[in-house]
């Protein structure tokens, strides 16, 4: 991948496209909301008391939890039961996304996937965090770690949300050129086309929304190789899940050995092992997504 100049790339793109971008304000406070889902011990009763500060989330939760998608054999009516059923690790998964959907209408780009977006987005939130427990060192925050590695998997590509809602018809543009050509990434695509990538912009939003530096750093650096030689493991970690998710998506069934992650101490076996369990999940993770935004 060509490296992107940095320096120069977003200050031309806010130059050019002055006036004409916005920054939609998060509906939900996602700040607030990941915070709660941070924490481990909570009880599922204690969970749903969280979520029914937030009757968008728990409506959309309530009625993936009756969808195909799950089956139940008696109507779920409320969000205790729907914790129950659903589970912490897709509570927390879906329950981000759907905050971070809401300030976006990607229906503007018609070549924009959510389906394909949002089976990305939770898979390399899932493979970042099943990294995060493949770390040797053993650490008093380490839980913390882990969430932290989740979360920023589900954020990684905010940007290509804002690009599709924002500027959709260069967006429609640029993802038309990599269905045209396979060879071309979304992300060569875009530069091509608007002159800025997704992780810069995501990079960009993450501080106007003031999320933690953390977050920030992973949706501008999770692609880029040149950083990741001396990046932080948060970073490396997201960034690899996010090469194997592309390679199932491009219908590849070897998994890309990943140098960064032997420098982390997760050998082979270990990647091959959390490669193997992602693809898995494939599968119901794209029925999740179409259950919930298609």
């Amino acid at each position: 991948m060509q490296k992107i100049n940095t320096e120069h790339a977003l200050p031309l793109f806010l130059k050019k496209y002055n006036g004409e971008i916005r920054i939609a304000p998060l509906a939900m406070n996602i700040h607030v909301l990941m915070q709660a889902l941070a924490d481990e011990d909570m009880d599922n009763q204690q969970l749903a008391s969280v979520l029914h500060h937030y009757p968008v989330i728990t409506a959309r939760l309530i009625a993936l939890a009756n969808s195909a998608w799950l089956c139940p054999v008696t109507p779920i009516t409320n969000i205790e039961t729907a914790c129950v059923r659903l589970g912490h690790t897709v509570i927390k998964s879906v329950s981000i996304a759907i905050a971070v959907a809401s300030a976006f209408n990607t229906a503007r780009c018609p070549m924009f996937d959510p389906s394909r977006f949002w089976t990305t987005s939770m898979l390399v939130a899932e493979g970042a965090g099943l990294l995060a427990t493949k770390l040797p060192n053993k650490t008093d925050n380490r839980t913390d770690f882990i969430n932290t590695a989740q979360t920023a998997g589900i954020l990684h590509n905010l940007g290509l949300l804002w690009l599709a809602d924002n500027l959709s018809i260069e967006t429609t543009e640029a993802l038309q050129l990599t269905a045209d050509n396979p060879l071309l990434t979304v992300n060569q695509a875009l530069m091509q086309r608007v002159g800025i990538d997704y992780c810069l912009i995501g990079a960009w939003i993450g501080k106007q929304w003031h999320m933690p530096d953390e977050l920030v750093v992973v949706m501008q650096h999770h692609r880029d190789n040149y950083y990741q030689e001396h990046s932080s493991a948060l970073v490396v970690l997201v960034g690899a899940a996010a090469k194997m998710i592309s390679s199932m998506l491009h219908e590849c069934n070897e998994m890309p050995d990943n140098q960064d992650l032997h420098n982390l101490g997760i050998d082979k076996q270990l990647q091959i092992n959390v490669f193997n369990h992602l693809a898995n999940k494939f599968h119901s993770t794209q029925e999740l997504a179409k259950a919930l935004f298609l």
